[in-house]
């Protein structure tokens, strides 16, 4: 029996796609239908990906102007575009407030905060009256935080009210904006933090009252139900998917 496919001629970009839960979206959004633009500061490979339903691309998406580029080529090619993901995240830098650098500051808002703005505002007027979405990949850290984690979580946190102005602002558009909020996830970028995948289970999962931390695969099926018809009536909400981290 062929797999559901509730994105079917759906457009989507979604950004950060070079890391595990970027690229576990994007292949889920493609597999559920839809046509990708997967980004990344580097062209991602794309193994996996059904080679006449994806346009990888590379993009800074803290550039105004390469944002505009961007969206205008997956426009071209693609003929639409109906679904924004905003999953793109500058790495942790842990320290106290006194001990975070301007300049580090800065980089992690720009990228993890005013990439999503610059993306949406680019492409909004392509979402209008298509049903479009936006979905902004936040944190649990957007939430509560942890010492050492100012601008990760300041970030995130303003991730989830620029989620709710997007869905105020453009509802009346037909557009809907929603995020989702993963608490610690088994990727590339955890493990190396951690040094091994077992010292990341052992500093994480106790965190979490299942017992265990998340999997990209996971993430990418609440994204999924998330952009779809299936959540037409959820907008301005975050999905925690934290396995009860902020229930503590």
């Amino acid at each position: 029996m062929p797999l559901p496919r509730p994105l079917e001629d759906r457009v989507a970009i979604v950004t950060g796609a070079g890391g595990d839960i970027g690229r576990a979206i994007a292949l889920r959004l493609c597999a559920a239908g839809a046509r990708v633009c997967p980004v990344d500061l580097a062209t991602i490979a794309t193994d996996g990906f059904p080679a006449d339903r994806v346009l990888p691309l590379a993009c800074d998406i803290t550039d105004e102007q390469a944002v505009g580029d961007l969206v205008a080529r997956v426009v071209e090619h693609f003929g639409r575009l109906d679904i924004l993901v905003n999953n793109a995240a500058a790495p942790f830098h842990s320290g106290a407030v006194c001990d975070t650098p301007p300049e580090v500051w800065r980089h992690v808002l720009e990228v993890n905060l005013t990439g999503a703005f610059l993306l949406c505002r680019a492409g909004i007027p392509h979402l209008r009256d298509r049903g479009g979405v936006i979905l902004n990949i936040a944190s649990q850290l957007g939430h509560v935080t942890a010492r050492g984690l100012a601008a990760y979580s300041a970030s995130k946190a303003g991730l989830l009210s620029l989620t709710r102005s997007l869905a105020l602002d453009h509802a009346d558009e037909g557009i809907r904006a929603v995020s989702l909020s993963p608490g610690a996830v088994m990727t590339d970028r955890l493990i190396r933090r951690a040094g091994s995948k077992e010292a990341a289970l052992a500093e994480h999962a106790p965190r979490h009252p299942v017992g265990r931390i998340g999997t990209p695969q996971e993430m990418a099926e609440a994204a999924l139900f998330l952009v779809s018809d299936a959540a037409a009536f959820i907008t301005g909400s975050d999905l925690l998917a934290d396995g009860g981290y902020t229930l503590k």
